[in-house]
């Protein structure tokens, strides 16, 4: 047995337990130390994670509720804001329309008034009352040159004669804010610059304007009706002062009136309140006036106030007592008598009717012409006759030419006026055209 050899390892006795002892390295050791806190750690978070979501969330979601109750407000008042300044941009809107029709009413009332006073200038004009270098200038009123907007144009064309105000009612024209410039900086107010002036006011100043222009057109038309009363009244005074030169009664020829050719028409009056206003008070005045001189104007105009030759000539004899120039008597002279060339044209003094134009004894070739208010003017002495009976005449219409027929010494023109067949003075009517004349030039 003992020459056996044992290469395997030595086998424990029966009975006996062998215990194999393991050595850990300290490194291994703080690994798994570590690797137990992380685990722990994680473990420890996601149970807090897990605990703390449902309180996170609440929060998260009341914060995002309270915004967006905010914005909800704020969107409320803005659109009460806008639903705000709607309304008050419609009140404005609405004052300047009624401002506006309140201008085309008396923008309406002026062309009315300017109708009227342009037919008094026409009327004074044409019928020879007032000179046209006399009669009051015109009333002014204004038109613009483009509407009237709520953006506020101003833009208007100077003040002219005869142009009317015809405003357009306001159309709403919202302005743009002031934009950021190109590079990024702000512009207007946002840079501290002055703004421009709001739409409300310029449309306030335009209309101020537009009424202010408005009240001094209807002064100028009082002021125009005021002076055409004093030039009518001057002119009454004038022609009272040379009907007085003839000795008529110049009331009672006004009552009676002249003729007037050529007119007529539907009588439709013109309605006027004096209380109205100055424009009416003024007018109804003037009316009375205007037609009381219109008829002084329509009876000198049918009075022999001419000058039977044109030019100035000499008196070779006047009216009334004389020495005959035949007889060597004293004798009544019932005309006058002017030098002038044989042939000279022979003028009619005033419109009428030739009753006579024939030889009549002492008078030679004589002419008789039947005026209004039973006057009447004879022409003697006329080497010619230019008109035959019945023929109707005007002031200057030639009735004969200037001759020695008859009783008469010499060349010359025996003029006469006569008022219901007697013999008057013609110097008296002669006085009175030289001073209408000297007056009017």
């Amino acid at each position: 047995m003992n020459n056996h050899s044992q290469t395997g390892p030595a086998l424990p006795a029966a009975g006996l337990v062998t215990h194999k002892t393991y050595t850990v390295r300290r490194s291994t050791m703080i690994a798994g130390l570590g690797w137990l806190a992380l685990t722990t750690a994680c473990s420890g978070t996601a149970a807090w994670y897990i605990l703390s979501r449902d309180d996170l969330a609440a929060r998260l979601i009341a914060r995002e509720t309270a915004r967006q109750y905010a914005y909800e407000d704020r969107i409320a008042s803005l659109r009460a804001d806008i639903d705000r300044y709607a309304s008050r941009a419609l009140l404005d809107q609405d004052g300047v329309e009624s401002r506006v029709d309140e201008l085309a009413t008396r923008q309406a009332e002026l062309e009315s008034r300017q109708s009227l006073v342009s037919a008094l200038a026409d009327t004074l004009q044409s019928s020879g009352l007032v000179p046209a270098t006399k009669l009051p200038l015109r009333a002014r009123v204004i038109k613009p040159d483009e509407p009237i907007r709520a953006s506020g144009v101003t833009s208007f064309a100077p003040i002219l004669p005869g142009k009317l105000l015809q405003p357009d009612k306001p159309m709403p024209a919202p302005e743009a804010p002031p934009l950021r410039g190109a590079d990024g900086g702000a512009t207007g107010w946002q840079s501290g610059e002055a703004t421009a002036e709001p739409p409300a006011k310029r449309v306030e100043a335009t209309l101020g304007r537009l009424d202010r222009a408005m009240a001094s057109t209807s002064d100028a038309q009082i002021a125009a009706l005021r002076e055409m009363d004093e030039t009518l009244a001057a002119t009454q005074k004038r022609l009272r002062g040379a009907l007085a030169e003839t000795g008529l009664d110049a009331e009672r020829l006004a009552a009676q009136g002249g003729s007037d050719a050529g007119v007529g028409g539907p009588f439709v009056p013109v309605k006027l309140d004096p209380s109205a206003g100055p424009f009416e008070a003024t007018l109804t005045a003037l009316q009375p006036r205007m037609t009381s001189l219109m008829r002084l104007r329509g009876v000198i105009e049918q009075l022999p106030l001419a000058r039977p030759m044109a030019g100035e000539h000499d008196f070779t004899s006047n009216f009334g007592y004389r020495t005959d120039p035949f007889t060597r008597g004293l004798a009544m002279h019932t005309g006058v008598d002017f030098r002038a060339e044989p042939g000279s044209s022979i003028l009619a003094t005033a419109p009428g009717k030739v009753v006579a134009a024939e030889y009549n004894g002492g008078y030679g070739n004589m002419v008789e012409v039947e005026h209004t208010n039973g006057l009447s003017t004879r022409y003697a002495h006329m080497s010619a006759i230019s008109v035959s009976v019945g023929q109707m005449v005007k002031t200057g219409t030639v009735v004969g030419r200037v001759g020695s027929t008859g009783r008469s010494t010499g060349p010359h023109l025996h003029y006469e006026t006569r008022i219901n067949d007697e013999a008057v003075d013609p110097t008296r009517f002669l006085r009175a055209g030289a001073k209408l004349l000297g007056t009017a030039s």
